[in-house]
């Protein structure tokens, strides 16, 4: 669809959230897709990834390259979704951390201000 102003709407809403990559920084997708209730399935890429899900306790790290473990974890992740309780829980558990807090707060008023 493109580019679409308020991508949270849409995480909030989506089954899983799959990351493939083969590097990552510092892995905001993942962060956003966790703070919207969206369970992650992700790549344990160098730098990211594996921090951003709590080194696997808060989404699915698979590795890099591997197609067919990224396969059985997404389909795992839409076969045995998270109870309403697991995904309120890993919410609360990124919502604490203060620096995502502040980050989704800007995203939020970004998105909310008029465009030029």
């Amino acid at each position: 669809r493109g580019y679409v102003a308020n991508p949270f709407a849409y995480m909030a809403r989506a089954a899983v959230l799959a990351s493939s990559s083969i590097h990552e920084g510092l892995a905001n997708v993942l962060r956003e897709a966790l703070a919207c209730g969206c369970p992650v399935v992700a790549t344990d890429c160098p730098s990211g990834s594996a921090e951003a899900l709590g080194h696997g306790a808060l989404g699915r790290l698979v590795p890099v390259g591997d197609a067919a473990a990224l396969a059985a974890a997404l389909e795992e992740a839409l076969l045995n979704p998270l109870s309403r309780e697991e995904r309120a829980r890993r919410v609360a558990l990124v919502a604490n951390d203060a620096g995502a807090r502040r980050y989704l707060e800007v995203m939020l008023a970004r998105e909310a201000a008029p465009n030029p």
